[in-house]
């Protein structure tokens, strides 16, 4: 008889576990904050520790010497690090790719299906996503701007990541 060893389960599976874990195990922390801090309180939380989280990518991967020039890597980065972070959950497209101009729409994430799995119904991610992001990509090139289009936390059938050159 095989003994269960965490090295039986495949590479992937194991990613996905994780991740789905951490999803998980974030998502039911930032909901009884939320619960006990109030909105106000929450936002104010959760922008000191997501913009430190984001600033902490962010290094990652200027560490790890990827592009950051312009619009289009600084997505790509953002793309890279939510995927290595968040497992295989995400479905994550380019629908619109230019140096100065990159959008990316997200089908499916790992977050809305834990909001989802959880019955969540108040609004735990905008103050994450917007702390997270505006650090992100502020430490890899002042030049770029982030912002959310459509959000399916907020309802809308998919996420829109928008990445700008400052003008």
């Amino acid at each position: 008889m095989k003994k269960m060893n965490v090295d039986n389960i495949p590479a992937d599976a194991r990613w996905g576990m994780a991740a789905k874990g951490l999803t998980g195990a974030l998502s039911a922390h930032l909901s009884a904050i939320h619960e006990l801090a109030g909105k106000e309180k929450y936002a104010e939380l959760m922008s000191a520790i997501w913009s430190q989280i984001g600033k902490g990518s962010a290094e990652e991967i200027k560490a790890s010497g990827a592009p950051v020039g312009n619009a289009k890597e600084v997505a790509e980065a953002g793309v890279a690090v939510c995927m290595a972070a968040m497992g295989p959950e995400y479905t994550i497209e380019q629908v619109e790719a230019d140096d100065d101009r990159t959008v990316m729409k997200i089908i499916e994430c790992p977050w809305n299906n834990r909001l989802k799995d959880f019955g969540t119904k108040n609004d735990i991610m905008s103050a994450c996503d917007v702390a997270f992001w505006k650090e992100f990509v502020k430490t890899l090139n002042p030049k770029v701007t982030m912002r959310h289009g459509k959000q399916m936390h907020m309802g809308a059938p998919y996420c829109e990541w928008i990445f700008e050159a400052k003008k």
